[in-house]
């Protein structure tokens, strides 16, 4: 039954699918702060290491985005009506994890609003993928496999929307092995030579690093309306040396007891101003 569950989710999102097939090469991405804990207070990437495996809201009770996964909630809510019931009575482990193509090739992973850093699965992992556009909070009504997914990409490609909204949502449907099903994991470098990198080593895939994200308090103050000016003022509390970054935002949650929801918004602003592309 268990493996009857994905094929049938699956199976339910084909007979939604619009388009031709068409093989793509886009990397699903998987977007999370390496810095995090758990909801139990351990350290993600050493539960990560432990498990051996990837894990959804369900299983894990943390979320970078809304925390809605238990029975009645809107996450569960939402799967039972895309999935069209699949996963009623299958393990949570089975049920969808939740990540993005990355169909412009983003150094950052596809979906950088949900963290600095990335897991970038194997393409093979595609078979079992799900997708889509927009994010699953707004109620799209545009799904594909991933032999469809090209029609995703074209409405995405024509959207006039926020530089943050702009993935489409992938659904990694069964176990996500890091031995298995993982091409490499891909850091912030404000993360070199710290707990975050040894902890990330234990995992035993490979390991990338872009850019880095960096904004100073003086260019966020251009964009008062982003995310709003209180969270402007935040990260001036924040700063060190007139700037922020994803350790500094990370700290803030994990260390000096700042709102996770507040700081997160202040991480939008550092995502959508901040990469150091060169």
């Amino acid at each position: 039954m268990a493996d009857n569950a994905v094929e049938q989710a699956i199976e339910n999102i084909r007979l939604k699918s619009q388009g031709t097939d068409c093989l793509t090469s886009c990397a699903v991405t998987i977007n999370f702060h390496p810095d995090r804990y758990t909801f139990d207070n351990k350290p993600l990437l050493e539960v990560i290491a432990e498990d051996g495996c990837l894990k959804s809201q369900f299983e894990t009770g943390t979320s970078n985005g809304g925390m809605t996964a238990y029975p009645g909630g809107d996450r569960w809510l939402w799967e039972k009506r895309v999935f069209d019931g699949a996963y009623d009575d299958a393990p949570n482990g089975l049920r969808p994890k939740y990540g993005a193509l990355n169909y412009r090739n983003y150094e950052t992973g596809a979906a950088p609003r949900f963290g600095s850093c990335y897991f970038q699965l194997k393409a093979e992992t595609s078979e079992r993928t799900t997708f889509c556009y927009p994010d699953s909070f707004f109620e799209p009504e545009d799904f594909a496999v991933a032999s469809r997914v090209q029609a995703l990409v074209d409405t995405a490609l024509s959207s006039d929307v926020d530089l943050l909204d702009d993935y489409i949502e992938a659904h990694v449907h069964g176990v996500i092995s890091l031995k298995d099903d993982i091409e490499c994991l891909v850091l912030d470098p404000i993360y070199r030579s710290t707990i975050i990198e040894e902890r990330a080593i234990k995992l035993g895939v490979p390991i990338k690093w872009h850019n880095g994200f960096e904004l100073s308090i003086e260019e966020m103050s251009r964009y008062p309306d982003y995310r709003g000016q209180s969270f402007i003022e935040l990260a001036k509390k924040l700063a060190v040396n007139g700037k922020i970054n994803a350790r500094i935002l990370g700290l803030a949650v994990t260390q000096q007891g700042y709102d996770q929801q507040d700081v997160k918004k202040v991480w939008h602003y550092l995502a959508r101003f901040g990469y150091q592309s060169e």
